[in-house]
């Protein structure tokens, strides 16, 4: 009983730190954040790594990691996307093109993908880039 007590109270910290809708949540759909997390180290490497080049864009590295965020959330969907985010779409498409020449990795590739999601997520629950980590 104490531990799937913990377990709870750990899932809804990274609901809360992910900025997930709790009224929507299952517990099975956060099972993969500590697995994710884990490996602390790893992930701080992911995120540098990956995404660390970010750091080095005008405005900083916040609006690209929220350009990836919100394009996951909106299924790729570049109109959806950009009116989530308050831009126009061909803004978005500057943004992405810019995590594109920064990182090297594309949002058009499905592998591409999966790692800027990945490391998006470990950023944001490390708290990077407002936290060095």
């Amino acid at each position: 009983m104490v531990r799937s007590y913990e377990e709870a109270l750990d899932a809804l910290d990274f609901a809360e730190r992910l900025d997930l809708p709790a009224d929507l949540l299952r517990a099975e759909e956060l099972l993969v954040f500590p697995v994710l997390m884990r490996d602390r180290a790893a992930m701080a490497d992911l995120v540098r790594t990956v995404l660390g080049p970010l750091a080095g864009a005008r405005g900083g590295a916040g609006p690209l990691l929220d350009t990836i965020a919100v394009q996951a959330e909106a299924g790729y969907v570049n109109a959806e996307a950009a009116r989530r985010l308050g831009i126009s779409v061909r803004t978005l498409g500057y943004r992405t093109e810019r995590i594109k020449a920064l990182t090297g990795y594309d949002l058009a590739d499905a592998l591409h993908r999966y790692t800027l999601e990945t490391a998006a997520m470990g950023a944001r629950l490390l708290g990077w880039p407002q936290q060095p980590i």
